[in-house]
């Protein structure tokens, strides 16, 4: 199970991403990495439901193979997902969706040793507002057995 959040429009109304899933019950996440950071944020952008976010930002899309929304070709890791809940929590209004992945493609050049390898996925997180982030700073410290 996974988790997202996703608000609402400057007008209110539920951004495309949470009204597509309420209605399809389907969905796909895609990991951004550092070269696809820019053209993502792009298709961001609050357009009307008719316009194509994947055309507006010049991504490729890929065929799922469980679910009927398609994923960015060029992403590392893509995960297609099942609706198992959406809520609506806070004041102004914000969906908290949690979503069973079905399938998880991960590309080869990031797949290492049996796990995906966050040096070589090179993960872009979102911070809020115009702030993102790099998982630049990373360290190891094993697990009790």
């Amino acid at each position: 199970i996974l988790a997202l959040s996703v608000g609402v429009r400057r007008d209110g109304r539920p951004k495309d991403t949470a009204a597509n899933i309420r209605a399809t019950e389907e969905f796909v996440v895609n990991v951004v990495d550092g070269a696809l950071a820019e053209r993502c944020v792009r298709a961001s952008a609050e357009v009307e439901p008719e316009v194509d976010e994947f055309e507006l930002a010049g991504l490729a899309k890929q065929p799922s193979e469980l679910v009927r929304p398609p994923r960015i070709a060029a992403s590392p890791v893509q995960m297609e997902c099942r609706l198992e809940r959406c809520l609506e929590i806070g004041a102004q209004p914000q969906f908290l969706i949690l979503g069973e992945v079905l399938r998880f493609h991960v590309a080869e050049r990031v797949w290492k040793d049996g796990a995906i390898d966050p040096r070589e996925l090179d993960p872009i997180g979102r911070l809020g507002g115009e702030f993102y982030a790099r998982q630049s700073d990373l360290f190891r410290i094993a697990r009790p057995r």
